[in-house]
């Protein structure tokens, strides 16, 4: 685009007023000089554009790092959560169940002896219809 404005002015003063071979040459030359500084800074733009892509993938590969990192520590923690839920439900069962199993047992030894038991207040009862001093024992008890 430079060069083009350049030639452009260059046909213009051309046009205007008549230059010596001398002053043609300076004039192609400073046009020369000027497209060989031109290229060099294009060239150091292209160059610092390159190092600019290659930051901006850097940065890009570190986000996506860290977000790979995210995950991962979501998935442990969401395996951690669900490891300890799960020891705790087999925890409960584990414990329980042998306490369900003795009450069973309990009750029914209590089952057997219920009856025992029924037949001896019973009995209790009736004594305490001839005897005060058992009348009051089983009241105090509140078993008349």
């Amino acid at each position: 685009m430079l060069f083009r404005v350049l030639a452009t002015i260059f046909a213009i003063l051309s046009l205007s007023f008549a230059l010596t071979q001398e002053e043609e040459k300076q004039l192609l030359r400073d046009v020369a000089e000027l497209k060989a500084t031109l290229k060099v800074f294009m060239e150091q733009v292209d160059k610092r554009f390159e190092q600019v892509d290659k930051r901006f993938e850097q940065v890009e590969k570190r986000i996506d790092d860290l977000v790979n990192f995210l995950w991962i520590l979501s998935g442990i923690f969401v395996s951690i959560t669900g490891v300890t839920i799960g020891f705790a439900l087999w925890d409960r069962r584990t414990m329980v169940r042998p306490f369900e199993e003795k009450m069973k047992k309990i009750e029914e030894g209590l089952g057997k002896d219920r009856e025992k038991v029924q037949v001896l207040l019973e009995a209790l009862r009736n004594t305490a219809e001839r005897d005060k001093e058992v009348a009051n024992l089983l009241k105090k008890m509140n078993l008349m």
